[in-house]
């Protein structure tokens, strides 16, 4: 991603602080952020806004932020400047998602309501029926045409990406859907939420191709790899759990640790960040099942995550009112004596 330059961030070292003590004498590596955004600007409340969704323009320019002050927040990631604050909710903002053409945001939350925003003007153009309930999740397909939304009923609704009309409902495995993913090649799209079953389907037919039990309690976030040959499942019981998509099968498990995962993003092929309700953002080495690094800095759950693979940067989104940067392609992470 390209340098935040604005009075707004703080340049934060590089290099980690050791950590004072060992309970199992595994050493780690530990990073710090490069940059952070500090929210402000108290419209709506009498606090700082908190990040419950960050998205990423496919160009990786423009960075959106949403939050409990009803508001969504573009910024300039070159410069760290808010280019546009789009207001129209209602209530708390929880996901937002860029189109893959990059011409569209879309976003939804507490109020039922899912907005489409042109981009280029900042305006929203578009508001798509939905239920009279909470939409905690949206994605759009990789090509472009779909955009699926999930939240507290338990319907999985997919609208025309073009129209704004709703195309197909699935019937997800149970209500409060969390979590919603359409494979890399757009062939697939899973669902999960609160009684830990992931339900998978063939995004064209609607028909159902796996139902994946394996987690024990709610189920935040799922992730596809690059060349959707796996897909990552994690959440309230603290473990991450990966399954072969061909065949919906468990393909491995990965050691549990403290804190509810909230959310997952692959960074390039074989590594898995993992933010959590502990304050850390953990980086796994899928080959060897191994924690690689672990980003500390944030001071409240970590919300959101999003991936630019052509700065390797991983954005982190946190109820701490922050925003945070995380160079993962360079120097800045020392070994330290990691703490269980």
């Amino acid at each position: 991603m390209r340098n935040f330059r604005n009075t707004t961030l703080w340049l934060l070292p590089a290099l980690a602080t050791l950590l004072a003590s060992a309970v199992h004498g595994e050493s780690i590596a530990e990073l710090k952020p490069s940059q952070v955004i500090q929210l402000d600007g108290k419209v709506l409340l009498d606090k700082v806004p908190v990040v419950s969704s960050v998205a990423l323009h496919p160009s990786g320019q423009v960075l959106a932020t949403a939050g409990d002050d009803h508001l969504v927040r573009l910024w300039d990631t070159r410069t760290g400047s808010v280019q546009r604050q789009l207001a129209g909710h209602a209530d708390w903002v929880r996901a937002a998602a860029f189109s893959p053409d990059g011409q569209v945001l879309a976003t939804a939350g507490d109020d039922g309501a899912i907005r489409l925003w042109s981009v280029s003007s900042g305006q929203s153009y578009r508001t798509l029926s939905a239920a009279e309930a909470s939409v905690q999740s949206l994605v759009f397909s990789p090509d472009n045409r779909l955009l699926a939304a999930g939240g507290s009923d338990e319907k999985i609704r997919l609208y025309d990406g073009r129209t704004g009309a709703i195309v197909r409902t699935l019937q997800a495995s149970a209500p409060d859907v969390r979590a919603l993913v359409f494979s890399p090649g757009g062939r697939q799209i899973a669902a999960a939420g609160r009684n830990s079953v992931i339900r998978i389907w063939d995004a064209e037919s609607g028909s159902r191709l796996h139902e994946l039990a394996g987690h024990t309690r709610r189920i935040h976030a799922l992730a596809y790899s690059p060349d959707g040959g796996l897909l990552a499942s994690a959440g309230e019981d603290r473990s991450i759990l990966l399954w072969d998509t061909s065949h919906g099968s468990l393909a491995g498990n990965l050691p549990s640790r403290p804190g509810k995962i909230l959310c997952l993003v692959f960074c390039g092929e074989g590594r898995l960040a993992a933010g959590a309700s502990d304050n850390l953002i953990r980086l796994w080495d899928l080959g060897s099942q191994a924690e690689q690094f672990r980003l500390v800095g944030h001071t409240g759950s970590v919300s959101g995550l999003a991936w630019d693979a052509t700065a390797q940067a991983l954005v982190s989104g946190s109820f701490d009112t922050t925003v945070r940067l995380w160079q993962l392609g360079a120097g800045g992470a020392t070994s330290v004596t990691s703490l269980r």
